[in-house]
Parts: structure tokens; sequence; C-alpha cells
């Protein structure tokens, strides 16, 4: 007979799992900009801050002429009914921040919100989850808080380092510029039909393996191959953090729905189950306006907007880079597909979906 700690269903004690938790966009832009660039402005050592960063991935902040701290934090809640997978899942989820600066992590703290009637069991099978993931990434788990919560919440925050010519930005990404994915998307769909009880087993594994890969291997291949423009895909899903990246760079973008990987299983709930994260939902409804959708299936819509936990990277970079980095992702195992391309074609953040395949059509030469 099962033990209390592998047969407390996790997912049953939130309403949104991971990612899809996260503050609405149209209620984060409004936020940030009440705050504005007061809270960076604040205290002795303000000028350490690397200035333009305020929506990247991670804060970078200048020790010296060749070394940049990276720090930042993630937290949520459950995305696995197993406690050590979500263990794992969050940990992952955490250093991908810094690698989507171009760094490498090497220091964590753990964030803890756990509910009294949970065993103490179920708490250690979430630490070894993600002490085991901390480990293979190099990165040393030295402490951390706890509080009481009736929704379990756990996460990290992440410290690494950055050599200031190979960090990547949001702000960096220039028309020409090819677009990269580096895994599917849908995880945030299995994840909402499991809690609904309807995501076969086959579902749910594929989408805990995408989230339990390291965007460790791609995010050094990226910098190694000189790409200085990244972010990676959370709680927004492509579209949401796409706009962002082009906000940021002041560009537009094409993108081709063909070319976007997506987890079949993910595809199937939302056109078959009608499943579809409420996250999800409202992000598409927030970018109605900055987004031509074409003529694009509204399952398919859904899932370009789909909440990621640890989700992969988004990348821009010049052709002769994007060729580059897609030979040594090919090289080493890494999934990486083009899927877009930045573009100079109207207001800052809009994005066209447009029909076929990468390659086809007018594009900026490069």
């Amino acid at each position: 007979m099962p033990d209390a700690a592998a047969s407390a269903n996790l997912l049953s004690m939130t309403v949104a799992g991971g990612c899809a938790g996260k503050i609405p966009m149209e209620r984060m832009d409004a936020l940030l900009e009440t705050l504005g660039a007061w809270p960076a402005t604040l205290g002795s050592r303000a000028d350490h801050l690397v200035p333009g960063t305020q929506r990247d991935d991670a804060a970078l902040y200048t020790l010296s002429s060749d070394v940049t701290l990276a720090c930042s934090t993630d937290f949520g809640t459950p995305v696995s009914q197993d406690a050590e997978t979500w263990g794992r899942i969050a940990a992952v989820n955490a250093v991908s921040d810094i690698y989507a600066m171009g760094g490498d992590p090497f220091l964590a703290l753990g964030i803890l919100g756990w509910p009294p009637q949970l065993p103490h069991e179920t708490v250690s099978r979430l630490m070894r989850g993600a002490v085991s993931a901390l480990t293979e990434c190099s990165v040393q788990l030295a402490g951390g808080h706890s509080i009481d919560s009736e929704t379990p919440v756990f996460g990290l925050c992440v410290v690494g380092t950055v050599r200031p010519e190979h960090a990547m930005l949001q702000s960096n990404a220039r028309p020409g510029y090819r677009i990269i994915l580096t895994k599917p998307l849908g995880t945030g769909i299995v994840i909402a039909g499991q809690k609904a009880e309807v995501a076969c087993a086959k579902a749910v594994s594929e989408a805990e393996s995408v989230m339990l890969t390291s965007n460790r291997a791609a995010g050094r291949l990226a910098r190694d191959t000189g790409i200085d423009a990244a972010t990676d895909i959370t709680g927004y899903g492509l579209v949401g953090h796409l706009r962002t990246m082009l906000l940021a760079s002041e560009c537009t973008a094409t993108v081709f729905p063909a070319a976007v990987p997506l987890l079949r299983h993910a595809v199937e709930l939302c056109e078959e189950q009608g499943i579809v994260p409420n996250s999800a939902e409202r992000t598409y409804f927030a970018l109605e306006e900055r987004v031509d959708w074409s003529d694009l299936p509204v399952a398919r819509r859904f899932a370009l907007c789909d909440p990621q936990t640890s989700g992969g990277l988004l990348l821009a970079a010049p052709a002769d880079r994007t060729r580059a980095f897609l030979g040594r992702c090919a090289e080493h195992g890494v999934p990486a597909v083009e899927i877009g391309e930045v573009t100079d074609d109207g207001p800052a953040g809009t994005v066209v979906m447009r029909p076929g395949s990468v390659g086809t059509g007018e594009r900026t030469p490069g």
C-alpha cells in the first residue's frame, strides 16, 4: 500500500499548475508601468545594475569589468502529482533564467510554501528532486525560507555569472534575425488536462520529459555561437514572450505556425477535449490586437499562448549564426528549430502569423 507521501495528489491542491499561475499579462504591464524604474534607482549601488534589462529573465549586476552577476527568482505551484518530479522540474525551470542570459548558475536558495496537512516525507521527496537537478547543473543549494501555505509553492532564487560580452538580452533582436525555439509547446495544456483527469499517461510522460529537460546545453551552444538575443518561454507562452522581446528591441515579427513544434497530445486535448488553461485564454485575448492570426485554427492559437513551465529558449540571431547554432544543436542532440523572423513592419510588438513553412515567401536578407 503506498504511503501518504507517494499517494498525495499535489495537482489537486492548486487552481493552476506552475507558470500558469503568473499574474495575467495585462495586469503585469499595468503594475510595471506604475512602478516604472524607481525600485532599481534606489540604493547606493544602483549604478552597478546593467541598464535596460528590467524585463529580462535575470537581473545583471556588474562586479568587475569581466564578471557580471545574474540573479533571478522563480517559484510556482505543482506541475506534477509526484513531489520528486515537481522538485526536479522546479529546479530546472529556475536555473533556466540564468542560461537564458548567457550565464552559468552556481548558487540557489529555496522558497517553500507548504500545507501543514501534508507529511514531511512529501517535502523530503520534493527537495530530493530539486537537489538532484541542481547537482546535474553544478548548482549548490545553500539554504532558503519556508512558510505555511494552503497551496503548495516551491521555487528557487538562483545566482550565476555572465561575462559581459556573452550576455543575451531581449533588447538585442534586430530586423532580419531568425527566430529559434528549443522545446515543443503544450505542457500547460497537458497539466490542465491532467488536473481535469482527461490526459492519458503518455501525454503526461511526454510533457514531464520536456519540462525535465534542462536549457543548459542549448544556452551554452547559443552563447558559444555568438547569439546575443534570448529569453525563455514560461507563463505567457510563445506569443507573449516573443512580444516582450519585440517591445524591448522595438521590432515586429513573422512566425510560421507550421514550423512551431507542439506536443501531439496537447493539440488533441485542446481540439477534442476543449482543454485550455485560463492563462492561455487570457494571453490570447490580451494580445488580440497585437497578433495577426491569419486563418490559424483556434486550438493552435491557444497552443501558441500556452503557459510553459520550464519551457524552451526563444532566440533571435542573424542567418549565419542561426545556421551555425542549428548545426551544433544537431551534433549535440539538442532540439532546436527556426520558426520565424524579426521584422520592422508596424508598431513594435506586433506578430504576424504566416501560412506555409520557414523559407517560403519574401524574407529579409541575412
